[in-house]
């Protein structure tokens, strides 16, 4: 029965505890729910959606297409046919018209493929931009993720930080009581305590926000519990620096939307001069002539007809609008091209930045681990010392403060490594570096 109340115990205090969670994500985890859930990736897939529609819809201009018309008139007087040989009735009262008929263009100079070509290069233009918000949601992701598990070491840190300053406490005050230290160290103890308490839940409160802001990206409650794997992969970048600015000019989506913007702006170019040519059009029709509703009959003429034919319709004068809009459309190719080399310029600098970062990031790396190990050292040894009563309570503590800050910057030094490298692949136009 006691072993039973232990246990209801531990799970009571991993349930209430700051780093107790329904469950453990992974990094793979959370892309996954964002990437499923996001607002704006879901907005950006239906107008994926909607373009595609519309290219439907131009892939059916070269079909033929089916009108109809009808008709319905009273007069207040028949019309005569006035004669010298005297009057004929053309039409009574009452007037019916109807009409079917069939349209099939011929040629409508460029203009069809043109619009077909537009609404292809919009497909993949709205493709492209549902990359990049993927792209960028991901990197978001990630760095929340590494926030978190960032900010869980600290607290554990923290946490340690506080255990090992209450038991040096304890060992002073025993000291105090015995007179072997003075009041003055232990009051230096006392409120090195203390400051670890604060330290602790600042900690805790740093824990919520980062926890909170991953939260958000999965579109779950602000207070949820979510406790992510505490660990950092710490994996080196295998591409040099040439191959991920070649990789960047290929690969990201800033890059293709301004190549497919200058595809669609020669687009415009031919649709602006399509109206240069003849539209040619072949029709057929069916059409209905009666005194009623219901076209029972036509003493008048014939009460149906069936008819085929051509249609030529050719602009030939317009004071120069079609020269001004085809001007303005090849104006318009040329700032899209001149854009697309200003946005290569500044992929470029974005991937040479997330490279120095991620360089940088690797040394401090390097540094820290070394800090940390020597601070272990030091700590242990000045813990020895005071308990030997070799050494007061402030180089124990002045040690403690050291190891304390050399575990946390070892910690941020790792999650800033994790971000970088984040941050380069969304650079690079990848979703991880292999």
């Amino acid at each position: 029965m006691r072993r039973s109340s232990l246990l209801a115990l531990w799970f009571i205090f991993l349930w209430t505890s700051p780093l107790g969670a329904e469950k453990v994500w992974s990094l793979a985890d959370c892309v996954r729910l964002a990437l499923e859930r996001y607002p704006a990736l879901k907005a950006a897939f239906l107008k994926r959606k909607a373009t595609e529609e519309r290219q439907k819809a131009a892939d059916r201009l070269r079909l033929p297409r089916l009108y109809s018309f009808y008709a319905y008139r009273a007069y207040r007087d028949p019309e005569y046919l006035k004669t010298s040989f005297g009057s004929y009735p053309i039409r009574d009262r009452e007037e019916a018209l109807f009409s079917l008929s069939l349209k099939f263009p011929l040629f409508h100079g460029l203009s069809i493929s043109a619009k077909k070509a537009l609404a292809r290069l919009s497909v993949d233009l709205s493709a492209v931009e549902e990359e990049r918000l993927r792209q960028e949601l991901i990197l978001r992701v990630k760095e929340a993720y590494f926030r978190v598990v960032e900010a869980e070491e600290e607290y554990l840190l923290a946490q340690k930080s506080f255990e090992r300053r209450k038991a040096h406490l304890r060992d002073a005050e025993g000291f105090f009581r015995e007179g072997l230290i003075s009041r003055s160290e232990f009051l230096y103890a006392q409120a090195e305590f203390r400051e670890a308490e604060e330290h602790l839940a600042r900690a805790e409160n740093r824990l919520g926000l980062a926890r909170a802001s991953l939260n958000l990206l999965l579109v779950r409650p602000l207070k949820a519990e979510i406790g992510v794997k505490r660990e950092f992969l710490l994996k080196p970048v295998k591409f040099s620096y040439e191959k991920l600015l070649s990789l960047a000019y290929e690969r990201r989506p800033e890059v293709q939307a301004a190549s497919l913007r200058v595809s669609m702006a020669r687009e415009r170019i031919r649709l602006s001069r399509s109206r240069y040519f003849p539209w040619l059009d072949l029709e057929a029709g069916y059409t209905w002539h009666g005194d009623s509703l219901t076209f029972s009959e036509n003493p008048y003429g014939d009460r149906e007809n069936l008819w085929v034919g051509v249609n030529l319709n050719w602009e030939l004068w317009d004071w120069g609008i079609r020269a001004r809009e085809v001007s303005a459309a090849r104006a318009e190719a040329e700032a899209l091209r001149a854009l697309l080399k200003e946005v290569k310029d500044q992929v470029a600098l974005e991937v040479h930045q997330a490279w120095l970062e991620l360089s940088a990031a690797k040394k401090r790396l390097s540094a820290a681990q070394s800090a940390r190990l020597a601070a272990e050292e030091h700590f242990r040894l000045e813990r020895a010392r005071f308990r030997e009563g070799l050494t007061d309570t402030t180089h124990v503590l002045d040690a403690e403060t050291l190891l304390t800050r050399a575990r946390a910057q070892e910690i941020a030094a790792q999650a800033e490594y994790e971000i970088a490298r984040a941050r380069l692949s969304y650079a690079v136009g990848l979703p991880e570096l292999p």
